[in-house]
């Protein structure tokens, strides 16, 4: 009888298994022979190896260090900034309403509309940013945030801007879910309101913590529009990151061999974050 439960159950999840293998498998699948397969000149349509990787070798050190630098300056600071944000909105004061739907606005905004805002607000003519630190007095002559020096900084600022709601979205419901009682037992031992912070809310966020820094990494790693509508991955090669080097090989050299090349080394990277991070959570246990 189990037995044939189980045939069933196996038959049932059978459509929804193909339709995944068929949504997710393929692209996969070709998005790694292509990797080493020739799409251009006499070699399109034949295998040659390692030839992808090697076209493509001189700007691999410098697109991950961009892309993990871009990555994790961006997703750390969101994850300490909504934590904070998410433990002063914990408390009850007047306007709170007001203050948690303003925290959670960027995140509502497309993020071609980020850039094209962040755009702006860096301009050197008659950018925000700039009239603001003239009309203080803290610059004579306009800063050129998106020039080569600034550039990356800059993009990192905007994305950190909109991630942050996510993550302080993610810490404020689990702020919530806290039993009071842990507090009133700290506070009864003599614990501080940074000791409270220390061993009972972060202790009680772990989980959160892990997961929201997973979805933040993959995503954040992945953006594309925010550094394409700011910088369009430069200037020169400042902000070029891997999904703007796939994005530049497919449909700018039109070489789908070294797009792919790019791709396979981004799942690897990928992969290996994620299993790092799920590694430390684990060792901790």
């Amino acid at each position: 009888m189990k037995r044939q439960q189980r045939i069933r159950i196996i038959f049932s999840l059978l459509p929804v298994a193909l339709l995944l293998c068929f949504v997710y498998g393929y692209p996969l699948i070709k998005a790694v022979t292509n990797a080493f397969m020739g799409f251009t000149g006499k070699s399109a349509g034949t295998f040659v190896g390692l030839r992808n990787f090697r076209i493509i070798a001189p700007d691999i050190g410098k697109t991950i260090w961009t892309t993990l630098v871009w990555t994790f300056g961006s997703v750390l600071p969101a994850m300490v900034l909504g934590l904070a944000l998410a433990v002063i909105c914990n408390n009850k004061f007047k306007g709170k309403r007001a203050v948690v739907a303003i925290n959670l606005l960027p995140y509502a905004i497309p993020l071609i509309i980020v850039a094209s805002c962040w755009r702006f607000v860096y301009n050197s003519d008659f950018g925000i940013l700039n009239v603001l630190l003239k009309e203080l007095g803290l610059i004579d002559k306009s800063i050129s945030f998106l020039g080569m020096d600034l550039a990356l900084s800059s993009v990192i600022v905007a994305r950190i801007w909109r991630a942050l709601p996510l993550a302080f979205l993610n810490y404020y419901a689990g702020l919530t879910t806290i039993p009071i009682d842990q507090y009133e037992a700290a506070s009864i031992d003599g614990a501080g309101p940074v000791q409270r912070f220390i061993h009972v809310t972060l202790p009680n966020l772990r989980s959160v913590t892990s997961s929201t820094l997973i979805v933040l990494t993959v995503w954040t790693f992945l953006v594309f529009d925010i550094i394409y509508g700011m910088t369009g991955g430069g200037p020169v090669d400042a902000t070029k990151t891997i999904p703007m080097r796939i994005y530049s090989e497919m449909f700018a050299m039109k070489d789908a061999g070294t797009a792919g090349a790019w791709t396979l080394i981004a799942i690897v990277i990928m992969v290996s974050i994620t299993l790092l991070y799920w590694k430390l959570d684990n060792g901790e246990d």
